[in-house]
Order: C-alpha cells, then sequence, then structure tokens
C-alpha cells in the first residue's frame, strides 16, 4: 500500500483539526458536556488514592507501579504503588493505590 505524500496527510490533518474546532464550537453554544461529544475522557482525583477515569477505550498495561489506559485522545499513564483497579464499567474506571504521577501521552 503506498504511503501518502505530506501534502496530502497536511490536508488531512487539517481537515480533522477543522472537525474538531467545530464540535468544539457546537460543544459551547449548545452547552453540552465535551467528555460525550468530543469523546474527551473525564478524569476525577481524590487526593492522591483513588482516580476515576470516565470515556476510556481500554486498558494497556497493569501493575501495581503502573497502569497506562487507552482513550480516544491518547494514553493515560498512572505511576505509583500498589496500584490495583477497583472497579471497571463500560463507562468508567477506578483505579486505587498511592498514586504519584499522572501523564497524558499521545
Amino acid at each position: 500500500m503506498p504511503r501518502e505524500g505530506p501534502d496530502r496527510a497536511k490536508k488531512r490533518k487539517d481537515k480533522e483539526s477543522r472537525r474538531i474546532n467545530i464540535k468544539e464550537k457546537m460543544t459551547e453554544i449548545l452547552e453540552l458536556p465535551k467528555e460525550v461529544v468530543l469523546n474527551v475522557p473525564r478524569l476525577t482525583m481524590l487526593g492522591n488514592k483513588n482516580l476515576v477515569i470516565e470515556n476510556y477505550k481500554g486498558i494497556i498495561e497493569y501493575e501495581t507501579v503502573r497502569i497506562r489506559i487507552n482513550t480516544g485522545t491518547g494514553i493515560i499513564k498512572i505511576t505509583g504503588e500498589l496500584l490495583t483497579i477497583k472497579e471497571i464499567t463500560s463507562e468508567d474506571i477506578m483505579v486505587e493505590g498511592r498514586i504519584k504521577g499522572l501523564e497524558f501521552l499521545e
């Protein structure tokens, strides 16, 4: 399968960017929750012991010191100690333990 040229890739990326900007503007005008319309994860952290991630796609890595979770906008990397997945549903996931770091990877 031939690779697309740099001009074509740039045009495709620009088109996707415009589409996202239109969605963001419509979300603001209609006062809709961004996490639902834009497929963006919503994180709720309670101290450094509990983290709830809504709108996730799946688990990439699961260890007691590191958990990586796939989302519509990239990967969320959680580091710490004694990390466990306390609760998991199709809509959200709850991580418990001593959370020391939270990174957003593209």
